[in-house]
């Protein structure tokens, strides 16, 4: 089926998965190169091993009218993600939609989304953890203290004249990234974003997102794997109007492709 937004967020490419890799916990204190520096070989380690998957997911788009529901819709999917040659730049997602407001969708209907953003199924954007746009951003550690997780924070925010720099004239937002990581192997837990549009540019002010992730177990590797993205869009001063998504993801496994020749014909299953 093909479905379409009349609201879509186009943000800078996204890392989607983060791999469940170990290392020893340190007695002192770790500096912020460290942190980073381990953050980005998980990254890395898990671009380059991630098999295609597939996980149900249910996302639920909303329009609001002063903080009261105005639109809201469901949809049940299953979604693919596809790894190709592992990197970041190759993981491409598609859905199959198999529920719209828990009924199955009509053929040939566009069905059409208050709001949902791009690559949904995470929210680690290359601009703010990759080493290619490190004089765009500055890099600190904080303190979780609304959490009981005791999870070691990594904030990436974009330097205010970022736009003057060399390779930093596309981020026209003022943003900051949150990474929660394991304290011992440097696994990312959870990542919370804000941005501010000053111009409003795309039509909205304020961008509010969270991903928290669980690990997966594929063969004899676990992975951590998006349970839930949670996005929101503040619209213009003195508008009551806001948007909303969330998405939870479940039963994620491998794909995988077997062929038996059966009267001189190759069948393929999934």
């Amino acid at each position: 089926m093909n479905w379409r937004t009349n609201c879509r967020v186009f943000l800078t490419p996204v890392i989607m998965f983060l791999a469940a890799t170990s290392v020893v916990a340190q007695s002192t204190a770790p500096t912020v190169e460290e942190v980073l520096s381990r953050t980005r070989a998980n990254v890395a380690a898990t671009l380059a091993t991630l098999p295609s998957v597939f996980c149900d997911e249910k996302m639920t788009s909303s329009e609001l009218r002063d903080g009261k529901p105005r639109r809201v819709m469901t949809f049940d999917s299953v979604l693919s993600i596809k790894n190709k040659n592992g990197g970041e730049e190759k993981l491409i997602e598609s859905r199959d939609v198999r529920l719209v407001n828990g009924r199955p969708p009509k053929e040939g209907k566009k069905y059409v989304l208050p709001w949902t953003f791009d690559g949904g199924f995470g929210l680690l954007s290359t601009s703010f953890l990759s080493s290619e746009h490190d004089q765009c951003n500055t890099y600190r550690i904080v303190n979780d203290g609304d959490s009981t997780e005791s999870l070691l924070g990594l904030e990436v925010s974009r330097k205010a004249d970022s736009q003057k720099i060399a390779g930093c004239e596309v981020f026209s937002a003022v943003a900051v990234d949150r990474f929660w990581l394991d304290p011992a192997s440097y696994e990312v837990h959870r990542i919370e974003i804000m941005a501010r549009l000053p111009n409003g540019s795309q039509g909205f002010r304020v961008v509010k997102g969270k991903n928290d992730f669980a690990a997966v177990q594929f063969g004899a590797k676990s992975y951590l794997l998006p349970s839930s993205a949670h996005m929101s869009v503040t619209m213009e001063p003195g508008s009551s109007e806001e948007f909303a998504f969330e998405a939870y993801y479940s039963n994620c496994h491998k794909f995988e492709a077997s062929s038996s020749i059966v009267s001189d014909s190759i069948e393929e299953s999934h």
